[in-house]
């Protein structure tokens, strides 16, 4: 899929796209997790990885989702598990770029890193990485159909149960 003279990239689209990005991030970082399967597709993909894992495949994943109710399910065991701290986290994302458009997809690329502060702590460098992701075009809405997390470190952090 490329961009082609009939596919249209505004300057108007671009910035729907950083928007879906900015809410997403907002959703996270307010803790907001019940609303977080809602910028999916009813059938998607949510994967994080890293970069040297992404070379084997999905069979590499840290965590790899299916489905609405399989992110759904993550959320549920997320506030049933003991290893859950309460902490505020800021996700940074940047240099958004649209690889690749067609009328019903985008592919876009983002960077991003996250801090976390836990109470009583000074806020601390968590992780970064960068998305690529498959972005459905529907009636004027934009909704993930494939987020692939890609982290620059090949050693995940220790509390990764929380979605990036």
């Amino acid at each position: 899929m490329s961009v082609t003279e009939k596919t249209i990239l505004t300057a108007e689209m671009r910035l729907d796209v950083q928007e879906l990005y900015f809410r997403y991030a907002e959703c996270l970082d307010g803790g907001r997790l019940q609303h977080w399967s809602e910028f999916f597709l009813d059938s998607c993909i949510y994967r994080i990885t890293t970069r040297r894992n992404l070379r084997m495949g999905p069979d590499g994943d840290i965590m790899s989702l299916n489905s609405k109710t399989s992110m759904r399910d993550r959320i549920v065991a997320i506030g049933q598990s003991e290893d859950y701290e309460p902490h505020v986290q800021r996700h940074m994302i940047s240099n958004f770029r649209v690889q690749a458009a067609s009328d019903e997809e985008l592919r876009v690329q983002a960077n991003f890193h996250i801090l976390r502060t836990f109470p009583e702590r000074q806020t601390e460098y968590f992780v970064s990485g960068s998305y690529n992701d498959r972005v459905a075009i529907s009636d004027h809405r934009l909704n993930f159909r494939e987020k692939l997390c890609v982290l620059d470190s090949d050693v995940p952090p220790d509390s990764l149960i929380y979605p990036i």
